[in-house]
């Protein structure tokens, strides 16, 4: 008797916290497995963002600073901390799926609203642009030939924070004003000298 009385009361679902159902999976009568999901539910206690990640903004997803604003409300944004990144790619679109916690939402933020959410670089952080081509990784991590007096080359290595279309984003390892090897970076060695032009003549 104490079994059925067990059983039975699975048959009661009741969820953990507040929240609000948005899809019902099962229908009335029919026999499910134990563990079959039966419905979804999304928590009313603190607002979330849902958005695809494209590869070159990974990286400035985990540490960047990000902000959600709605389109039903321009004008007014909401401070938005990264709870989620997915571990691998969608298969079709190539992009992360990665959700964003908004602690500072209010009520005036509700399920399923259109959001737009931006990325920028944590404060006091300052970003170089060098291009794609100027980089080189002999194995020990990302890296750029540097110019020196008389034409010396030097080997810096650099911390990334991502990279756009044609430029990649550093953070550290570049003093301002460095000059930059920017073409054939692949077949220079410390030992070679070069000379610095300010246009290609052919």
């Amino acid at each position: 008797m104490s079994l059925a009385r067990n059983a039975a009361s699975y048959a009661v679902l009741r969820a953990d916290g507040a929240g609000v159902v948005t899809e019902t999976l099962i229908e009335p009568g029919q026999v499910i497995s134990p563990g079959q999901a039966a419905i979804r539910v999304a928590y009313t206690a603190e607002r979330e963002a849902v958005v695809a990640i494209p590869e070159a903004l990974v990286s400035l997803a985990r540490t960047g600073k990000a902000s959600v604003g709605l389109w039903s409300n321009a004008g007014v944004t909401y401070e938005a901390r990264l709870r989620e990144l997915a571990p691998a790619a969608d298969a079709m679109t190539r992009t992360y799926l990665a959700r964003f916690s908004l602690p500072g939402a209010d009520d005036t933020v509700k399920l399923g609203m259109t959001a737009t959410i931006t990325l920028g670089q944590s404060e006091g952080e300052r970003v170089m642009r060098v291009p794609l081509s100027a980089l080189i990784n002999q194995g020990s991590g990302p890296a750029v030939w540097i110019v020196e007096d008389g034409g010396r080359l030097s080997l810096k290595p650099v911390r990334l924070a991502g990279y756009d279309a044609q430029d990649a984003l550093i953070t550290s390892g570049l003093a301002e004003g460095s000059q930059v090897v920017r073409l054939g970076a692949q077949k220079l060695d410390a030992s070679q000298r070069v000379r610095i032009v300010d246009s290609l003549q052919f």
